[in-house]
């Protein structure tokens, strides 16, 4: 009931705010390219981290409309799944929570993510948490992605693909937008969107405010997320100034530690959070992850003339939160307690719950200045300057029959990193058919970390870094339907914290990027077909090796390469009948790199002496699949009706790097349906129904997982000899079988 007033209550105040007969958004469509000098608006602010729309480079843009017809609540990586090349998943398995993107298998740590330019990836992981930003999708005007190095751009290394999101251009025109949604495991989505339109031709202010929920199909997986974001905007004759502002919060039961794969086949749902790991035992009802996150951008647009123009802008991250555990019979002394006297006995282990905390900022800001020649040639010179502090600390907000204080730190350490570029790009346009591309980056990254760590031990460590980025490319429109192009890049990318606070790395990842390929495109039908290879020195790869709580520890591997055919199709010989597709059969090797399994006696306790150590030569990287593809067919039989069949497949993933048959995921594929019907009405701008049916053929399948091997160490009573089995442990995340969601947006 409480969703249903929710949704009574945003119904009134968006009728009453602005009215019944406001007119349609006028708001222009613009390239997405420094050549574009015809108009200035806001969407020049991008330009400098954008490739142009014929450039040299591997890219795919996805439109707001694209994504509209299917935003019912799931995280971006999931809308983006139909793209080339890319794996998303689930923790939840519905999409909503926690959930992953991989492109050319490349994992979130290694995908360059920017929001209008500014950087997202979290400085320390460099990893990207959408949970953070729920319904972010509402408020997206379009997303390009870049598959390889790319061009350059702000932010962590591009060491597999970037993600460049650019927000919703102000409407011309007031409007009012509402919309809800409802599906499998109770999923809610509200979202009411709303702006002024521009005010005197020179101001506007728009915004939407979110609420979803959802139980997710894996038990336990709650997911209470909200967020809002605001833009305003001043513009006038050849300035313009613009403040952005979005909060996400989020509060999801803890997922993330997959199903065994003993209990996949009988327990498919199962969630070992909150029950520390003993059979049948009441999980903790707080085992949640909490989390804040404040971004806040102001950009400054100057044209210069109808040449140059310049671009300024200025940012502030801010993150606060805590994931909540609750620990069986751990060391008081480990968490600061005192041991506490029961029955005159001194207790030194007991039960507890602890929080650890993350409260972190990142500060800075980034220019360009853009100059658009009469004779085909374009030059953007820009960079950034950041800084990042984060602080990491545990409290115990209980421990059994011992006192606690809460704001007793058991361990604390601080991270700060500093974060500098420069970049020069130039494209040339000889006779509108030969483009010559270049472009030049430099980056400084200095990181610090101190304190102590959550399994008692202290660190102090000092890195710095300095990368050089080069990218070349040359494009030839041999006719106005065809291109042909070829690229070449250089990537740097530094250890992120946890490969230097545990695994002591000191080397930095280099990629060599190189891309050919061949664009066909007329009224009817397109069709790309691009080579890559992507040749890594030092690339961190997973070896066996744990930390104190359970995270892999990662090592140089000397050499390694992805290399691959990336091919896209659509076609529409008649108006009511489209189809889209894309197909990438890859290979991904690492030539030598070295297993480490741990040897562990009856108190399990590990023997470095007995580690076994295994060389393995030329296997495939992890969580590469050769095969990944996706066809979509949509027919358009009445006015204001569409229907999508989408289906997705990939091929098996081999879950470390050893190719153990036993240690993979299966390959897998499914098929959603989409329906979208847009109706217009006299008192109304527009009215839209979209259901979603997903999975609907109830595929059972894992998109994620993760494997690891120990060996104990006993004396066997029979032949009196010391007897080392190897012991193989894999955890899967599943994903839903049939499931829906139905929504409802009304424009006003």
């Amino acid at each position: 009931m409480k969703n249903f007033l929710w949704i009574a209550a945003l119904l009134f105040v968006t009728h009453a705010t602005f009215g019944q007969k406001n007119a349609t958004d006028t708001t222009a469509r613009v390239l997405d390219t420094i050549s574009t000098r015809t108009i200035f608006s806001d969407e020049i602010i991008v330009t400098g981290t954008r490739a142009k729309e014929n450039a040299p480079t591997t890219f795919t843009t996805v439109s707001k409309e694209t994504l509209g017809k299917i935003n019912l609540g799931q995280d971006l990586p999931v809308l983006l799944d139909a793209t080339p090349s890319v794996v998303s998943t689930s923790d939840a398995g519905a999409g909503v929570g926690y959930t992953g993107i991989r492109i050319r298998g490349s994992d979130a740590t290694r995908i360059n993510v920017t929001i209008n330019g500014i950087p997202v990836n979290d400085a320390e992981s460099q990893g990207t948490f959408w949970v953070n930003m729920p319904d972010f999708t509402s408020s997206v005007q379009d997303i390009q992605i870049q598959r390889g190095v790319g061009t350059s751009t702000n932010g962590s290394g591009a060491f597999g693909a970037s993600i460049n999101i650019r927000t919703q251009q102000h409407s011309q025109k007031a409007f009012g937008e509402l919309s809800t949604s409802y599906g499998s495991f109770n999923t809610w989505k509200h979202t009411v969107k709303a702006g002024t339109g521009m005010i005197k031709d020179r101001f506007y202010i728009e915004g939407r405010i979110s609420k979803i929920s959802s139980d997710g199909y894996v038990e336990r997986a709650k997911s209470n997320l909200w967020s809002y974001y605001i833009s305003t905007g001043y513009q006038y004759k050849n300035t313009i100034l613009k403040y952005v502002h979005f909060s996400g919060r989020e509060k999801t039961y803890q997922a993330w530690y997959g199903v065994p794969q003993d209990s996949l086949a009988v327990h498919r749902k199962m969630n070992i959070a909150g029950t520390d790991y003993y059979a049948n035992s009441p999980a903790w009802k707080d085992q949640n992850d909490n989390y804040r996150q404040d971004y806040h951008q102001l950009f400054f647009t100057q044209k210069l003339s109808n040449s140059w123009v310049l671009n300024l802008a200025g940012f502030a991250t801010l993150g606060k939160g805590f994931y909540e555990e609750f620990k069986v019979d751990q060391s008081f002394a480990k968490y600061k307690v005192d041991a506490p006297v029961l029955n005159g006995d001194t207790l030194l282990r007991g039960d507890l719950v602890r929080r650890r905390w993350l409260d972190n900022g990142f500060y800075g800001g980034t220019y360009s200045v853009n100059y658009e020649g009469r004779k085909g040639l374009s030059v953007s010179v820009g960079g950034l300057a950041a800084y990042y502090d984060g602080d990491h600390y545990g409290t115990v907000l209980w421990a059994r029959n011992a006192a606690v204080n809460n704001d007793t730190k058991y361990y604390f350490n601080v991270g700060r990193k500093t974060d500098i570029n420069v970049y020069a790009k130039l494209n040339y346009e000889w006779n509108k058919k030969l483009i010559v591309f270049a472009d030049l980056q430099y980056r400084y990254v200095k990181h610090t970390m101190k304190g102590d760590e959550n399994g008692g031990y202290s660190f102090d460590i000092q890195r710095n870094w300095n990368f050089f980025n080069p990218k070349v490319g040359i494009a030839y429109q041999a006719h106005k339907y065809h291109q042909v192009y070829a690229s070449f890049a250089m990537g740097n990318r530094e250890p992120n914290r946890d490969d230097i606070v545990d695994g002591n790395i000191q080397k930095n990842e280099t990629m060599y990027n190189a891309e050919a390929g061949y664009r066909f495109a007329n009224s009817k039908y397109a069709f790309s077909a691009n080579y890559y290879m992507m040749y890594y020195k030092n690339q961190l790869v997973l070896t066996g090796r744990l930390n104190d709580v359970g995270n892999p520890i990662k090592a140089n591997a000397p050499s390694s390469y992805r290399t691959g055919v990336e091919l896209q199709g659509s076609l529409q010989p008649v108006k009511y009948f489209r189809a889209t597709g894309n197909f990438t059969f890859s290979v991904n090797k690492i030539k030598s790199f070295k297993e480490y399994i741990y040897t562990y006696d009856e108190n399990y306790e590990a023997d470095s002496a007995l580690t076994l150590i295994i060389d393995h030569k030329n296997s495939d990287i992890s969580f590469s699949p050769s095969i990944i593809s996706a066809l979509t067919l949509t027919a358009l039989p009445v006015t204001g009706l569409e229907v999508s069949l989408v289906t997705k497949a990939v091929s098996k993933q081999y879950m470390d790097n050893s190719m153990d048959e036993e240690r993979k995921l299966k390959p897998f594929w499914y098929s959603n349906i989409n329906v979208q019907y847009t109706l217009k009405t006299s008192f109304l701008k527009e009215i839209q129904f979209n259901l979603l049916l997903n999975n609907v053929f109830n595929k059972l399948y894992e998109s994620n997982g993760f494997t690891y091997s120990e060996r104990y160490s006993y004396l066997d009573e029979n032949s009196a000899t010391q007897v080392t089995p190897v012991s193989k442990y894999n955890s899967y995340y599943p994903q839903a079988g049939f499931n829906f969601l139905l929504g409802i947006t009304i424009k006003l």
